[in-house]
């Protein structure tokens, strides 16, 4: 286990989860939103349908900017052992977890808007903030033990 990360590669970890998050919030947008508003709009409300098909599409670009946005400021300051399949795999498993929870946020529980977006995002920065270093990257060099090397006795 990698015993310290420094803070800003913390940070960076937790925004890379929220990151996770857009780049698992394109694909499904991209193909839930069309058809969602084609099911609308084939039921007899064609202008909700419409409506719903371009916000998708909307929120889809918005998401793969986002995505971008984050992985190039953040993926410079996040530490090494990021580039391992376990902080790949952790990070997007926090993601996927994050915007499962937004879901349900958003179309099942009675509130605000805002907060049902906010308080997913908070959730999944704070795991990724808090995870880092404790789960991922056991395999990495920084995570082995390091000894002193032995002193050689000359003769």
């Amino acid at each position: 286990m990698i015993r310290r990360i420094d803070p800003v590669g913390r940070i960076a970890y937790g925004v890379l989860c929220i990151d996770g998050m857009a780049a698992l919030a394109f694909p499904l947008l991209v193909v839930v939103g069309p058809t969602a508003g084609l099911v609308i709009a084939i039921n007899g409300d064609g202008s909700k349908g419409l409506a719903v098909w371009l916000l998708s599409w909307a929120c889809a670009v918005f998401a793969a900017g986002l995505f971008f946005a984050l992985f190039y400021t953040m993926w410079p300051l996040a530490s090494d052992w990021v580039t391992e399949w376990g902080g790949y795999a952790l990070g997007f498993a926090i993601a996927a977890v994050g915007l499962a929870i937004m879901a349900v946020l958003v179309f099942l529980v009675p509130m605000p808007l805002y907060l049902a977006v906010i308080l997913p995002l908070a959730a999944t920065f704070a795991a990724g903030f808090l995870v880092a270093g404790r789960l991922a990257g056991l395999g990495s060099p920084a995570a082995q033990p390091h000894y002193p090397a032995k002193a050689i006795r000359r003769r």
